[in-house]
């Protein structure tokens, strides 16, 4: 009995042991798991590994060539409120930032948060640089501008001077005088203009304001204001001028207004003084510091100084808002994506050289394609790319605009936009004059990048226009056609796609190498071939070119809907790869000695919008471009077309995310059998080896 007694406390207490013990562990467990969670959110103590290949957070090889050319100090001065950016973008900042002076030891970055005291020194010690750097510009806007204000103030006290002796005029006259309603106009013009002078002043006034707020002037808005204002006065006064001189030639006018009238050298004496304090300030070279200013009040810049000066990369260009995405609750909120390594490279790019190429749209449409559109059938994405490389970006609308002109020496490329759609088999008077303009460039010698659609005139047994143009390059573009593919969705539905996304760009062209491994789509590609290499005295080179397959084929009803089709006659097919973008460089016509660099694209909406600024969700707030590799042709063909072929490299644009390239049939096999089959069956064996070892 007492043995047993003992047992059985002998088992209670080893019960209690073995549940003591366990209420141990997972206390330990918990506290543990609790320590580690504390010390992993402070953020000075994490670690963060790049195991991609790739490098995730690397520099493009555009920036790493750029960096490795520099001679001489740089500074990057990020201007933004930490607490406005979200942490993640934040992070993102901080690294790319890091990258740049790790990669070159003549770059130093300057973090300022105009809100926290301890940045105050920094922000302060900028802000006296800037002001040394451009002193002697400063001294030459600010006589200018106080000249400019005195003109103001005498024109204020000329104005206050005639408008009593108008008035006075008004009253001595009859109604019945010839020239009473035009003496009361005049009145009244007057006194509107003498309102003005006040308002003109006080805009500038609050252009040069400083304040905690406001840390520099903003120079250059208050030229812009003070140069137009003078000058639309000083036409004015002219025009007053010739009415003086026509009253004084009519015999009607009566000898109060004629005296007036004898009166004009005072007015064209004003004309005169406020067209010289405008042409002054109109011939000012614009003021970087002003455009500092003016991003500095927005809230987040970035500035690059360098050797040669400033440059300020706006929140606009740092921070791209282009998408929109629906939020939690109902609201719609902006994507927001850091561009900053393509703004600051190129920024530290437009001090290297005296210009910076200027690129023209040139198309027919009737609005601008520079805004936005319905459809995105716009150029506001490769404008904002174009921008934000430091290209000067124009458009001639033919027909309704004048050709832009170039500084002295300023590089231009020009980039045809043709009509995405035309109503009807004729071509309308603009088109025309778009051929006609773009035949005249080709003639020139002009860098143009010509892109093409498919046309129904072919088919009809009429000439495409376009093919005449693409002609004068010894290419011919089979705009009747269009690369077709078949592609199988699932065992019973099969789909007919008139676009291709192209990842592979082997040729030895530079913008090929530059794109290789980007996604780039070509809707509607169209056939581009050589006719005659010889006579151009040049060579043409094939950059993206569709392989052939027995799934693709050259569609002639490309105007119906795909799906409505039947099946590819064998003749339809095509077994040599089909080129749709090709690079010519023939000698120059005009000038001996010089080349001259044409592009040919057979895809006419690669660059709009709706195609080359569509982003997929990468997970979280996080996005990309879907289509990298059409942004990367752009900047790349712009590049090349301006003879800057050290600009030709895969740019931050393609880095944005790492793209995984060389994904074989073989290799994803392996990867299905690891992930599906490793990874259960592993579990697996664990267990039975845990098994064994318990039975022994």
């Amino acid at each position: 009995m007492n043995h047993k007694s003992k047992g059985q406390g002998g088992s209670v207490t080893r019960r209690w042991q073995r549940e003591f013990n366990l209420a141990l562990f997972l206390v330990g467990i918990v506290t543990i798991g609790v320590v580690v969670n504390f010390f992993a959110a402070r953020p000075g103590l994490r670690l963060r590994i790049d195991a991609t290949k790739t490098r995730a957070y690397s520099l493009s090889e555009q920036t790493r060539r750029l960096l490795a050319g520099l001679s001489d100090n740089w500074t990057i001065a990020m201007v933004m409120v930490a607490d406005s950016i979200d942490q993640p973008l934040l992070r993102q900042v901080n690294e790319v930032l890091t990258r740049y002076t790790q990669a070159s030891p003549y770059i130093s970055v300057v973090r300022i948060d105009p809100t926290d005291p301890r940045t105050l020194g920094e922000y302060e010690d900028l802000l006296a640089q800037l002001r040394l750097i451009y002193q002697d510009q400063i001294a030459q806007y600010e006589q200018l501008l106080e000249q400019g204000l005195d003109a103001v103030e005498s024109f204020t006290v000329f104005l206050q001077q005639q408008t009593g002796r108008l008035d006075a005029l008004r009253q001595s006259i009859g109604a019945a005088d010839p020239h009473n309603e035009e003496v009361d106009q005049l009145l009244q013009v007057l006194a509107l203009r003498l309102q003005q002078t006040e308002q003109v002043q006080q805009n500038v006034k609050q252009a040069m304001r400083i304040d905690e707020s406001r840390p520099l002037p903003d120079y250059e808005t208050a030229r812009s204001v003070l140069a137009a204002a003078l000058g639309g006065w000083a036409d004015e006064q002219y025009r007053i001028v010739q009415m003086f001189n026509r009253w004084r030639s009519s015999v009607q006018t009566s000898p109060a207004v004629r005296q007036l009238a004898s009166d004009r050298e005072a007015f064209d004496s004003r004309a005169r003084q406020l067209a010289l304090a405008a042409d002054g300030l109109k011939h000012l070279a614009p003021l970087e510091l002003g455009r500092i200013a003016r991003a500095l009040d927005q809230g987040e810049a970035a500035i690059v100084i360098g050797p040669q000066g400033a440059v300020v990369v706006p929140s606009s260009q740092l921070f791209s808002k282009l998408n929109l995405r629906p939020g939690g609750a109902g609201e719609v909120t902006f994507d927001q994506r850091f561009r900053g390594e393509q703004a600051i490279s190129a920024a530290i790019r437009s001090q290297l050289v005296d210009h910076m190429p200027m690129v023209v749209f040139i198309h027919a449409q009737d609005e601008s394609m520079m805004r936005r559109r319905d459809r995105q059938v716009d150029l506001v994405g490769a404008t904002i790319v174009l921008k934000a490389a430091r290209f000067e970006v124009l458009e001639w609308v033919v027909g309704k605009s004048d050709r832009p002109v170039p500084a002295e020496g300023q590089p231009m490329v020009w980039i045809v936009v043709p009509s995405p759609a035309r109503q009807g088999l004729e071509l309308t008077e603009a088109e025309r004059a778009l051929i006609e303009a773009v035949r005249q460039l080709l003639a020139d010698g002009e860098p143009v990048l010509l892109s093409v659609y498919p046309s129904r005139l072919p088919g009809l047994g009429r000439p495409d226009p376009w093919q005449a143009v693409v002609e004068q390059l010894g290419l011919q573009a089979d705009t009747a056609r269009v690369v077709y593919e078949q592609v199988r969705l699932s065992p019973q539905q099969v789909s007919r796609e008139r676009g291709q996304a192209l990842r592979d760009f082997r040729g030895d062209h530079p913008i090929a190498k530059a794109i290789h491994g980007q996604q780039t789509y070509f809707a509607l590609p169209v056939p581009i071939r050589s006719i005659d290499e010889v006579s151009i005295g040049g060579q043409q080179q094939v950059i993206a070119e569709i392989a052939s397959s027995p799934n693709r084929w050259l569609e002639k009803d490309w105007a119906v809907d795909p799906q409505s089709l039947d099946d590819p006659k064998p003749d339809e097919r095509f077994v040599e790869p089909v080129p749709i973008v090709v690079a010519v460089q023939r000698l120059h016509p005009l000038e001996q000695g010089r080349w001259q660099r044409s592009i040919v694209v057979g895809s006419g909406g690669w660059m709009l919008s709706y195609i080359a600024d569509v982003v997929i969700p990468l997970g979280g707030d996080r996005v990309a471009l879907a289509n990298p590799g059409n942004y990367e042709l752009l900047l790349s063909s712009v590049a090349w077309l301006a003879e800057m072929d050290e600009l030709i490299a895969p740019s931050p644009i393609s880095q944005q995310v790492a793209r995984l390239d060389g994904i074989t049939p073989a290799v994803q096999r392996v990867w299905w059998w690891a992930v599906l089959a490793g990874m259960p069956g592993g579990c697996l064996m664990l267990g039975v080896a845990v098994w064994v070892v318990r039975r022994r």
